[in-house]
C-alpha cells in the first residue's frame, strides 16, 4: 500500500486515473450546484434591494392620494362655509330663511311646527260636534 493513497489499493494507472476523473467530476458538479445556490441567493438579494423601497414608494403614493381626496374635501367644505357666510352678511332673504329653519320669528308672529303624519300611524278621526 502506498502512503498516499487513502488506504485503498490502486493496482493499475489506470484505475488511478479513472478514480482521479470520477472525483473530478463530483467537484465540478457539487461546484455548478454550488454556484446555481449562490446565484439564486444574489438574485433574491438584489430583488429585496429593489423592490422594498417600490413598495415603501407605492404606500407613500397611497398616501398622499388619500390626503389629497381629504384637503379638496375640505376645500370644498370651506368655499360652502363661505358662501353662507358672504350670504349671511349680504341678502336678506337668506338670513329670513336661515332664521326660519331655526324656528325664529318676527315679534308678531307665531311659529307652527308641521310634522309630517307616520305611514303606520292610524287615521285621525274626525270629531262631530253635537249641535
Amino acid at each position: 500500500m502506498s502512503l498516499f493513497s487513502n488506504g485503498r489499493a490502486f493496482h493499475s494507472l489506470d484505475a488511478r486515473e479513472q478514480h482521479r476523473t470520477t472525483r473530478s467530476v463530483g467537484i465540478r458538479r457539487l461546484l455548478f450546484v454550488s454556484g446555481v445556490i449562490m446565484l439564486c441567493f444574489v438574485a433574491f438579494l438584489g430583488l429585496t434591494v429593489v423592490l422594498l423601497p417600490m413598495l415603501d414608494l407605492r404606500a407613500a403614493e397611497q398616501e398622499r392620494d388619500r390626503r389629497l381626496l381629504e384637503l379638496q374635501a375640505t376645500l370644498a367644505e370651506e368655499k360652502r362655509q363661505r358662501d353662507i357666510c358672504t350670504a349671511l352678511e349680504r341678502d336678506p332673504e337668506f338670513n329670513e330663511a336661515m332664521a326660519r329653519d331655526k324656528g325664529l320669528a318676527h315679534p308678531d308672529e307665531s311659529v307652527i311646527h308641521i310634522t309630517p303624519v307616520k305611514p303606520n300611524a292610524a287615521p285621525v278621526k274626525p270629531v262631530k260636534r253635537a249641535d
